[in-house]
């Protein structure tokens, strides 16, 4: 796993439970690679057969598209979570199948409309999840409207009714908030967030609860988090990377396990 840091991933945890319960001897690492290093860092390895592949989070989600193949999802999101390297390298974005899976392992009904906190690679994941998800509505609330234009793009190109709002005007009731931004960027507006919807979504993790997730907590609501999306996508791109097949709640408790034996508890 790449990223700029990694090395709070919980993603080995995942990934090296599943290669226990298939019988797998394979290692699974957290790299940490900057933006300057990742070009070299993914061609030294991307025919080498003792590699399977990477799993990627930010700052590179875009940066990956260009070393093989996009598949539909990473193409519309102009961004992807999973290269897979082989003869004939491919992106994958196993994020937006991930929270799709997250949401009906919870029994949650359709969201008819949603309110998403940011414009980045997980948001766009999230429009597109939606999509699948048969939503009608979406309205993106940003710290920077000016910068929101390609995920109002995606969200029209899906057929969805979508606007733009600045972060911290009320939005009216929705089925769904989904906060991708800091946690500190929705202290201010988390009770209101919160009182205006059945279902909350919280890409953090640790710590945990945010304050989105408290405020969820506090009014009733039901509440995702990044746990369930970490575990969510994992179940395609352990299948992916391997062949073999792990469950959402094997990667839920398996990354659950991991977040406990850090905090100590």
């Amino acid at each position: 796993m790449i990223g700029d840091p990694a090395h709070h991933s919980l993603s080995p945890a995942i990934h090296r439970a599943g290669y226990e319960a298939n019988g797998l001897d394979w290692r699974y690492e957290a790299i940490t690679v900057s933006a300057e290093e990742l070009d070299g860092f993914v061609r030294a390895r991307l025919y080498d057969p003792a590699w399977a592949g990477l799993s990627v989070t930010a700052p590179h989600k875009e940066a990956i598209v260009a070393y093989g193949e996009p598949d539909e999802p990473t193409r519309l999101v102009g961004g992807g979570n999973t290269l897979v390297f082989g003869p004939h390298p491919k992106v994958y974005n196993t994020d937006v199948p991930g929270f799709v899976r997250a949401w009906r392992a919870h029994g949650l009904d359709r969201p008819r409309s949603a309110a998403i906190l940011g414009n980045g690679a997980t948001a766009r994941s999230l429009v597109l999840a939606l999509a699948g998800l048969a939503a009608r509505e979406v309205v993106v609330l940003a710290r920077r409207p000016e910068r929101a234009t390609s995920i109002l793009e995606l969200t029209r190109a899906l057929g969805l009714s979508a606007e733009v709002r600045p972060l911290g005007e009320d939005v009216g009731p929705v089925d769904l908030v989904a906060s991708t931004i800091p946690a500190s960027a929705t202290a201010a507006h988390a009770a209101s967030l919160a009182s205006g919807t059945r279902v909350v979504f919280d890409a953090v993790y640790d710590p945990w609860p945010t304050p989105l997730g408290t405020a969820a907590e506090q009014a009733g609501r039901v509440s995702l988090n990044g746990l369930d999306l970490l575990a969510g996508q994992a179940v395609d791109q352990f299948f992916l990377l391997t062949g073999h097949e792990v469950t959402f709640e094997d990667c839920r408790s398996a990354a659950g396990r991991e977040l406990k034996r850090r905090s100590g508890l």
